[in-house]
């Protein structure tokens, strides 16, 4: 490994850091297991920020629909097996035709339909979270030589 890169793997490993941490101060413990698709989603805005998934349009639109889909399926068929396997296959699709593919946002579904989510989870902690995890990474993205994220909104 050459320096530039221990370098860059130790700014990606702070900045990481000081946003999950951030959220985890602002966000209720309780929350842990909705916090899955967004410790996947940090690694793209981290690791991968020119990466077409990492752009803050697909981030969003992605997990909100993610969580929609669950809530769906919690409210008109329960949470089964079944609905959650079909939620991801749901929300993979929906984020194939839409062209806003955002792997961890296939999460949602499942997390939604395990703690059999309140509407309140779209905002605290799903939107909250991204929200702080976007704004770190967009301030982190400046502070460092390099790209700047987003590449495109």
């Amino acid at each position: 490994m050459n320096r530039t890169s221990l370098l860059e793997s130790l700014w990606v490993l702070t900045g990481m850091s000081v946003a999950l941490s951030l959220l985890l101060l602002v966000i209720d413990a309780e929350h842990g297991l909705a916090l899955t698709s967004i410790g996947s989603t940090a690694v793209l805005l981290f690791c991968f920020p020119n990466h077409e998934g990492a752009q803050p349009r697909t981030v969003l639109i992605a997990h909100l629909l993610g969580a929609l889909i669950g809530f769906g399926l919690l409210y008109s068929v329960g949470a089964h097996a079944w609905s959650m396997a079909l939620g991801v296959a749901l929300i993979a699709v929906v984020m194939k035709l839409g062209n806003i593919m955002h792997p961890p946002a296939g999460a949602n579904p499942l997390i939604v339909l395990n703690i059999k989510a309140s509407w309140m989870f779209l905002v605290d902690p799903l939107l909250l979270a991204l929200v702080i995890l976007m704004a770190v990474a967009w301030l982190w993205s400046r502070l460092r030589p390099g790209p700047r994220w987003p590449q495109a909104w």
